[in-house]
């Protein structure tokens, strides 16, 4: 998950001069409703890009000949699938009931924020962490494959240049998870100020 995927709050939730703004249960069901659909349209972007990833591991494991690469695209296949189900079940969006009243608006979309936030402080564990066994055999795998045509080719095999290689594409990948999750490490921070605004206006308009 990015943090292109959370919005701001309308401006309605703004401080303006000084004074509590005034908000209407209606106002706060528009807001709602598109911080559901921002939530919605992120989620079936990474449903799409699961599916992609599913589609392209699926047929490396027809395409090699090697058990342990089979091994590691299945075990990249397992682990979409299960970053996949936890997505669903920890952030999907979740509809309003439609007789809330002012009250019941704001409780029901600091309970969202809130779950949206733990999803992303999380993410190390249930977004990134399942995919870590698949690509370690996956890489220890095109490891063996090289080693094997090399030899089947009547050639050296030059284990330490291998190994540097497969050592550049490891790190590159650790910076990429770095990246990721630091990336919704911010957005965890945008949706708690987010938070602490509603916990404001709750305050003052009580």
């Amino acid at each position: 998950m990015t943090n292109d995927s959370v919005s701001r709050m309308c401006d309605v939730w703004q401080r303006d001069s000084g004074e509590p703004p005034r908000f209407t249960p209606d106002e706060l069901r528009r807001n709602m409703g598109k911080f559901e659909r921002t939530i919605a349209r992120r989620n079936l972007r990474e449903y799409f890009a699961g599916a992609f990833v599913i589609a392209i591991f699926a047929y490396y494991t027809w395409m090699f000949p090697t058990l342990t690469l089979r091994i590691g695209c299945g075990l990249i296949i397992f682990g979409t699938i299960y970053v996949i189900y936890q997505l669903h079940r920890r952030a999907s969006a979740r509809p309003a009931p439609a007789d809330l009243g002012q009250r019941s608006c704001v409780d029901f979309q600091r309970a969202e924020l809130e779950r949206q936030r733990d999803a992303l402080r999380s993410v190390w564990s249930w977004y990134l962490l399942p995919f870590l066994p698949g690509m370690c055999v996956f890489l220890f795998g095109i490891f063996q494959f090289a080693m094997r045509i090399t030899h089947a080719a009547g050639r050296q095999f030059h284990a330490g240049i291998a190994v540097t290689a497969i050592g550049l594409i490891a790190g590159c990948v650790a910076i990429v998870f770095f990246a990721v999750w630091r990336l919704n490490r911010w957005a965890a921070n945008k949706l708690q100020a987010q938070i602490d605004e509603l916990d404001w206006l709750t305050r003052d308009s009580a």
